[in-house]
């Protein structure tokens, strides 16, 4: 008896350990986005149905990264599910007291409103409580062993959430549009290769990190291209993606000016897509 005790009050405080890592996973990440007006506007202006298919893509996310990180340590099926569910949780929860407590939701703002601005905080907010446990928390050696192996499926998910963190600071101000509304197309090239350059070099050193491989040895070096490849694919769909929920690029914008607000964000979540790695690794 005494021992079932003793076991239930360790996994109540294992519980609210994780918890609270993910609180403060959550506040690293969100915090920047929660103190930017353009992301307070976000919730008068953003339709409804772009901030549910962002949740929904956040979602799907947040189950990924469960699979390889995450708050709890249980990997099966229902307990990744539960999890990715916490992790949303704690975005809402911590994105509505943030709101509150600096003002930007108040006893007049309109229902919708608040709604629609806790749940697009939420998305940072909920992905920085996800990863958090790879940084503050026990490894996981099964999740750990998923993320050694050699694959490209890790690398394209864990860098859809990098570069969305990242892409969240920037995506919704107005500097990416201002960017790329200035941009030549010789500027335009300059940010491909930069955005290549940091591909390529962050995803080496992951390789020698994660995988434990020299990605330039000969049986390597297509895994290798083919990894960073996909990153960077992912980061430029994200940067897109984003632009396109703020309301900065639409079927009404020029082609050539899309490209380069694009390449001018996708510079962002480039790097936040392989620098994701990194940090779960």
């Amino acid at each position: 008896m005494a021992t079932h005790k003793l076991a239930s009050t360790d996994h109540v405080r294992e519980t609210a350990a994780a918890y609270a890592r993910g609180v403060v996973g959550g506040l690293l990440v969100g915090m920047p986005t929660l103190m930017t007006m353009e992301m307070w506007w976000g919730g008068f202006t953003i339709p409804s149905a772009r901030i549910l298919l962002l949740v929904i893509m956040n979602f799907g996310v947040l189950l990924v990264l469960q699979h390889f990180s995450g708050l709890h340590p249980r990997k099966t099926p229902a307990a990744q599910l539960r999890a990715a569910i916490v992790a949303y949780a704690i975005g809402i929860v911590v994105s509505g007291v943030i709101l509150v407590v600096i003002g930007a939701v108040r006893a007049d703002t309109i229902p919708g409103d608040i709604l629609r601005k806790i749940a697009l905080q939420g998305v940072p907010v909920s992905l920085g409580a996800s990863i958090a446990a790879s940084e503050f928390g026990a490894e996981h050696e099964e999740a750990k062993d998923r993320l050694h192996r050699p694959l490209l499926f890790p690398s394209a998910a864990i860098g859809v959430a990098g570069a969305l963190i990242l892409g969240f600071t920037v995506g919704a101000t107005e500097e990416p549009m201002i960017i790329g509304e200035q941009l030549a197309w010789l500027h335009a090239t300059g940010l491909v290769i930069i955005s290549v350059v940091l591909c390529l070099g962050i995803s080496y050193a992951v390789g020698r990190q994660r995988l434990g491989i020299d990605p330039f040895e000969r049986k390597w070096l297509g895994f290798f291209l083919r990894e960073s490849l996909v990153t960077y694919a992912a980061a430029i769909l994200v940067a897109a993606f984003m632009l396109w929920i703020f309301g900065r690029i639409s079927v009404e914008t020029g082609l050539a000016p899309a490209v380069h607000m694009v390449l001018a964000l996708s510079l962002v979540t480039v790097l936040g897509a392989t620098a994701a790695e990194l940090i779960l690794t």
